[in-house]
């Protein structure tokens, strides 16, 4: 008989090469997780193969549906369908409920987390460390819910998605969906935006508020697509070298006194339309001794790509109010 190495129990299970791992587990008592059953339909059951990959059987039509339906690399597992034929170490992959949530959301979305070629949009407001001592807390929430709002705007109507916010900086991925012209989206969405805060801070002005600046970095390169809430599969966050490179190049504009800067991938991308000002050579990252080019976009030429949500006409401010008043009426005057 072989024998099954189990992780994270530190487990030995022999087993007869009729069982498959999840029976074999079972009947020893080790508590494997299989919500249908065994039969190939949740992948509870999963298992990394640490060793011993050579050992296991070929994956049955039932596994390998599930397995291109949720992308899983070639040394994960389905333990109801995985014979073995000599030794093997495995480690149980679904051990309890946040496991279990995690398993279901990657069902809803047909994917476990993949790596992806995007857009990455890198936004900054310049001296929002101090943002909150120079203004009032009504201040603050007033510039910054104007601001989001019409970032937002702009963002969704180029078809990028945004996931990420921290105090005065947000990033935004552009191809996750409709992967076609993505980077070129990306730079048209970022000089709207500077756009779109040019006419900010002139109502700002007006209401006497101090204008804000907006610092942009743009850069296309592979990430891995992670979901951060199993109840909103959907809900997605970009991890890797290509999240701090774009950083990086979003904190150069205040080195070289710019405002919207784009990596080579980038570049390569738009240099047909991209009006470009200045060229920079920076390093990828800190103390590293090569260095890429970037550039400073100053505009496009020729149309924008067609937007994939329109920015629907604004509704006269009469007809708001009569809204809003609807909506709010019923609601006043009641103690909270």
């Amino acid at each position: 008989m072989s024998k099954i190495t189990c992780l994270p129990d530190n487990q030995f299970v022999e087993v007869d090469k009729t069982e498959t791992i999840l029976e074999a587990l079972l009947a020893r008592e080790i508590p494997h997780t299989n919500v249908c059953g065994g039969n190939a339909y949740c992948s509870t059951c999963r298992v990394m193969i640490l060793d011993g990959i050579q050992n296991c059987s070929a994956p049955t039509s039932a596994e390998r549906a599930l397995a291109k339906k949720l992308d899983f690399p070639v040394h994960v597992r389905l333990a109801c369908q995985t014979k073995v034929s000599g030794d093997v170490t495995i480690r149980r992959m679904v051990i309890d409920n946040d496991d279990i949530d995690i398993v279901e959301g990657q069902l809803s979305k047909d994917s476990i987390g993949n790596e992806k070629t995007v857009a990455i949009l890198f936004a900054a407001i310049r001296g929002a460390t101090n943002f909150d001592e120079v203004n009032f807390p009504y201040d603050i929430v007033y510039i910054m819910s104007r601001y989001f709002h019409g970032v937002n705007k702009v963002i969704k109507s180029y078809g990028g998605v945004t996931n990420n916010y921290m105090a005065g900086w947000f990033l935004s991925v552009f191809g996750l969906e409709n992967t076609e012209m993505s980077a070129e989206r990306a730079v048209w969405a970022g000089l709207e935006i500077l756009e779109f805060v040019k006419l900010l801070n002139v109502r700002l002005e007006q209401l006497s508020y101090k204008p804000i600046k907006v610092s942009i970095g743009v850069h296309y390169g592979s990430v891995m697509l992670v979901s951060v809430d199993p109840a909103n599969p959907n809900l997605v966050t970009p991890i890797g070298d290509a999240v701090n490179l774009v950083n990086r190049i979003e904190t150069t504009n205040k080195k070289v006194g710019s405002e919207f800067l784009i990596s080579e991938s980038v570049y390569n991308q738009v240099k047909d339309k991209a009006k470009i000002n200045r060229s920079y050579n920076m390093s990828p990252k800190e103390d590293a001794a090569n260095y890429q080019t970037i550039y400073e976009v100053v505009g496009m030429n020729g149309e924008a790509p067609p937007k994939v949500v329109k920015i629907e006409n604004s509704v006269p401010i009469k007809k708001r109010i009569f809204s809003f008043v609807q909506k709010f009426s019923s609601v006043w005057g009641k103690p909270k």
